[in-house]
């Protein structure tokens, strides 16, 4: 570990800083267990059918993909203390006035639903990109990314096991689940007490036109095809994510009939503890054996193609359930080989610190658009042509983004090689 924080080049107080952030970069979100883990019990609380739950986690999608561009450049003058503990803040008071109130009108579930964008999206996460972006050398950014899923997955798993237990002592009940809910939003309020009280100040931009100098760097950063790049990647990869965390247990449940208690404890293992174990070796493996994280990743892809393959090719028996659980646990073990370090390629290639929330904010702006149109398109697709069809559709349209995320990292993957043959050459 030492060698590795070495590597990293961290002291003491850089990795408390570190560990914080990233924890609160994970516990922002521990109320998505519910319409995960908890889908079909949160989707009746809710009073609303699968397209329109896809809708809501949509509008979330909507403003976190278009409030990275309208927001993300703004945060390179404001500090990740402020940014991070506001609207964390923010965002657990929304969850736990979803969880005290009785069933809400469609129309002020869309608020709430606004408010997730805009505090848990929009507002922050360019913050925490940029946060760990600038903790490591060019040559450890996928080594950084990857740690940090690892942390994540370590609390996503806590806080999902927590939330499951609530669930179930309760009687699988709604009330149960509200309480569940509830006890998350009350989780995410004091990460950020904590983010306020142990990260520092950082230094910002000096200078009486702040807001100019920081919308600046984001016009160049949106003329860098390399952050282009990377957000394609992320956004192919991202597709895959949503899949995972939200319709392979209604998927299992469906189609395959796996009881509802066991569908938790596989969403718990396939979305929190497969993530613990694999990011950090992603980044390791991707900064010590591989040219670059974008080659990784051109890898990563290339397995999911072959896994969506063969998941359609299963046969939809009861009798079958196992293997189907098997290879979708190798589906989202590739995915995380992925998507831990899928943001790495922007410090690899040398954008500039400076504008690095700006950066962040392009790229997150393609990377998380799948956030936009995935839920009520896979949504539509189950409530209109039925499970079977449905998820067939599902996965060949995830195989065809996965051949377009291995096409993109092998383009990024090239310009790292060259930039670094370039710089190798000047030292």
């Amino acid at each position: 570990m030492n060698k590795i924080l070495d590597k990293l080049g961290f002291d003491k107080r850089t990795l408390i800083t570190f560990l914080v952030i990233v924890t609160n970069s994970q516990l922002i979100y521990s109320t998505n267990i519910q319409n995960g883990a908890l889908y079909e019990p949160f989707r009746e609380a809710l009073g609303v059918t699968n397209t329109e739950l896809g809708i809501l986690l949509s509008i979330t999608g909507f403003i976190g993909m278009y409030g990275n561009i309208a927001f993300g450049w703004l945060q390179d003058r404001f500090s990740c203390r402020s940014v991070l503990s506001v609207n964390s803040f923010l965002f657990g008071s929304a969850a736990i006035f979803l969880a005290v109130t009785p069933q809400q009108p469609f129309w002020s579930l869309m608020l709430v639903y606004v408010g997730f964008g805009l505090f848990g999206e929009a507002l922050y996460w360019p913050s925490v990109l940029k946060s760990v972006r600038a903790t490591a050398s060019e040559t450890n950014q996928a080594t950084a990314f990857g740690f940090m899923e690892s942390i994540r997955g370590m609390w996503a798993f806590i806080t999902a096991s927590i939330s499951l237990a609530i669930f179930t002592m309760l009687g699988s009940t709604t009330f149960g689940l509200k309480v569940s809910l509830g006890v998350m939003g009350l989780i995410v309020l004091a990460s950020a007490i904590s983010v306020w009280f142990c990260v520092p100040e950082e230094q910002l931009i000096k200078s009486e036109h702040k807001n100019k100098i920081a919308f600046t760097g984001l016009i160049k950063a949106a003329k860098m095809p390399e952050v282009w790049l990377t957000g394609i990647g992320a956004g192919c990869i991202y597709a895959t994510f949503i899949a995972l965390n939200t319709y392979f247990v209604p998927y299992l449940q469906n189609v395959y009939l796996l009881p509802i208690t066991l569908a938790g404890v596989f969403a718990i293992v396939n979305s929190t503890a497969i993530k613990f174990i694999i990011a950090p070796v992603s980044g390791l493996v991707a900064d010590l054996k591989f040219k670059s994280s974008a080659h990784l990743m051109r890898v990563g892809f290339v397995a999911l193609v072959v896994l969506f393959g063969i998941t359609i090719m299963i046969p939809k028996s009861p009798s079958l359930v196992i293997p189907t659980m098997i290879v979708l646990m190798l589906v989202t073990v590739a995915c995380y080989f992925v998507r831990s370090i899928y943001y790495a390629p922007i410090g690899e290639m040398e954008v500039p610190v400076e504008m690095g929330a700006a950066a962040m904010s392009v790229a997150a702006f393609i990377g998380y658009s799948p956030n936009f149109w995935a839920p009520p398109a896979f949504g539509y697709m189950i409530d209109k042509f039925g499970n079977e069809t449905a998820y067939t559709i599902i996965f060949s349209l995830l195989i065809v983004l996965s051949i377009i995320g291995a096409i993109t990292n092998t383009m990024v993957g090239k310009k790292i090689v060259k930039i670094r043959a370039a710089k190798a050459v000047k030292e």
